[in-house]
């Protein structure tokens, strides 16, 4: 079993942004009283550069969500990784690749 449960969605950010693509990132914490704040969770990107990065908000018991927009840096897909380290079931990561438009 893993300590969260981590997805993502992407969107097109808006009509007249060129290539900036908006990202929603959602987790759902397994545990009741997980032992670790959502502000622990780990970001990185790699061929895309994170131009505009929100709060985590609560929207459920347990459940967080942040919008991102981000570029690619060229013509390459890019990658953004989400990272928990969990102290009772280990370290849960999910990676989300992102191709041009």
């Amino acid at each position: 079993m893993f300590p969260c449960d981590i997805t993502m969605k992407t969107s097109p950010a808006t009509a007249s942004a060129k290539n900036k693509i908006k990202v929603r990132l959602t987790v759902e914490c397994i545990h009741r009283r997980c032992p670790v704040n959502i502000e622990k969770t780990k970001l990185a990107a790699a061929g895309l550069v994170i131009e505009k990065q929100g709060r985590w908000k609560k929207t459920g018991e347990g459940i967080y969500q942040m919008d991102l927009i981000v570029s690619l840096n060229g013509k390459e897909k890019g990658k953004i990784r989400v990272r928990r380290e969990c102290p009772k079931t280990g370290n849960q990561e999910e990676t989300l690749e992102i191709e041009p438009l």
